[in-house]
């Protein structure tokens, strides 16, 4: 697809409001969409359309209609509709209408409109995922023409700012131009002969490693021609998102015991069998961590919790500090006594999850949250 359009729909999920489920739903059910017009380019692939759903309907999903054969749906998440837009093999532009259908609910239309066949488009074989690991085959329509083949955390677009091609090449081109010249290479020889490697001609598979649990990834291609000292796009840019699970998660049931005097809260917790590190976070009543009592704990707020914690340390590591090191000053072992001055009149929310480290990779959660309200 375009990356203009990719970088959008990243960037959309900020926009969305997501609504609990109800028993029953109070009125008519309406559902949003992040966009309602795709601009998809002649390669295709997977796209993902993100929605939020107001009175909604028990165990019901949203489905998709469409009279083209080219627009098939892939999967639906309760937040996401993705769809896979074909490949195209004509010189014309195409177009079409995806109805999106909710019980109780409007109708939502998206129009979708692909560009001609790419001029030089490439494929992905995207296989042996796991939640800290993928591999990924680039297979481009000519075999002869360099092209980049990478990987990168999807979070990267909503932090940096970046949302278009141009800017995002020239970001990367800049980044390596100035790892070459520390190195006192050119680019090309840097992009060439760095491990691992990153300019390829024809077929190519890497091996990604290392990375985040539960995050989404964009893999991207295109074609590359050095100039000098720089380098420009022969073709655009082609990408797919990957998403990796969250580990299998232990079963760890940590006893929590809290205590009130005055302002002063004294903290007990029993990670009974489990011989393990674990984090401890206390969340206030207006952030965005806290849960009201009674509601349960979905996927993506587990996900939110686990992205922040595994951020934390992985920019720690960053800056020099060890897996190990990190997991002694923030999380803890065996049975622990902790006092906590709080804020009068406020309600909180303990949490604490097992996290864990092999070979000296960035600690992750481990477990499902186990919750006390105060």
């Amino acid at each position: 697809m375009k990356i203009n359009s990719m970088f959008s729909i990243l960037l959309g999920i900020l926009a969305l409001v997501f609504v609990g489920c109800e028993t029953q739903p109070k009125g008519d059910s309406v559902i949003a969409l992040d966009t309602y017009e795709l601009n998809v380019d002649g390669g295709g692939g997977d796209i993902a359309l993100y929605y939020g759903i107001t009175n909604p309907v028990k165990n019901a999903k949203p489905t998709m209609v469409s009279a083209a054969d080219w627009i098939t749906l892939k999967d639906v998440t309760d937040s996401k509709i993705v769809l896979t837009v074909a490949s195209s093999d004509s010189n014309e532009e195409r177009f079409a209408f995806v109805t999106i259908k909710y019980p109780n609910a409007e109708d939502a239309k998206v129009y979708v409109l692909q560009d001609k066949q790419l001029l030089n488009k490439f494929k992905f074989e995207v296989s042996d995922v796991t939640y800290k690991s993928c591999k990924v085959k680039y297979i481009p329509l000519e075999a002869s023409r360099p092209y980049m083949a990478n990987i990168i955390d999807a979070e990267y677009f909503r932090q940096s700012g970046i949302s278009d091609e141009t800017m995002f090449v020239d970001a990367e081109m800049s980044n390596y131009l100035a790892l070459a010249q520390r190195n006192n290479m050119t680019l090309e020889e840097l992009m060439g002969r760095v491990s691992p490697q990153l300019i390829y001609m024809g077929n190519a598979e890497r091996q990604f490693s290392g990375m985040q649990p539960g995050a989404s990834y964009l893999v991207y291609s295109y074609g590359i021609e050095f100039t000098g000292n720089s380098y420009t796009m022969t073709t655009p840019m082609h990408s797919t998102i990957v998403e990796l699970p969250m580990p299998e998660m232990y079963d760890v049931d940590f006893n929590i015991v809290t205590k009130m005097t005055g302002n002063m809260l004294n903290i007990s917790i029993d990670p009974k069998d489990w011989n393990g590190y674990y984090y401890i976070q206390i969340a206030p009543d207006d952030s965005l961590q806290y849960i009201e009592p009674g509601t349960p704990m979905g996927n993506e707020q587990i996900k939110a919790l686990a992205t922040k914690f595994y951020t934390s340390a992985r920019n720690a590591m960053k800056g020099g500090v060890s897996a190990e090191q990190y997991l002694r000053t923030n999380c803890y072992m065996g049975f622990r006594s902790l006092d906590v001055q709080l804020t009068a009149g406020r309600n909180y929310m303990i949490i604490v999850f097992a996290v864990e480290s092999k070979d000296g990779e960035v600690p992750h959660m481990r477990s499902i949250p186990v919750l006390k309200y105060i």
